[in-house]
């Protein structure tokens, strides 16, 4: 068997020094009847990631105003399309 590999009772045996192998990255396969069945790995900590990843981008300072002509005719009940805003709904187009 593999160096990495153990049977059952081997790997019961000597838990606590292939839990410490294991914790060092070292990834470890326990095996039943020849078949692995288990692997004890190290415990991969989540990466850090920054914190605002879109924050360089600028909005538009209009972009909450309730002035907005669509936005205020879509609130309305009218629909807008690519080619601008119609009265009715969606199901007329």
């Amino acid at each position: 068997m593999p160096r990495n590999v153990y049977k059952v009772a081997e790997a019961r045996a000597r838990f606590s020094e292939l839990l410490s192998r294991a914790q060092k990255g070292e990834e470890v396969v326990i095996a039943r009847g020849g078949m692995p069945v288990a692997r004890l790995a190290p415990v991969r900590t989540p990466t850090t990631r920054e914190a605002a990843p879109l924050a360089h981008l600028e909005l538009p300072d209009d972009l909450f105003d309730s002035r907005d002509a669509e936005q205020s005719a879509i609130d309305a009940g009218d629909f807008g399309d690519a080619l601008g805003i119609w009265r009715g709904s969606p199901e007329n187009s």
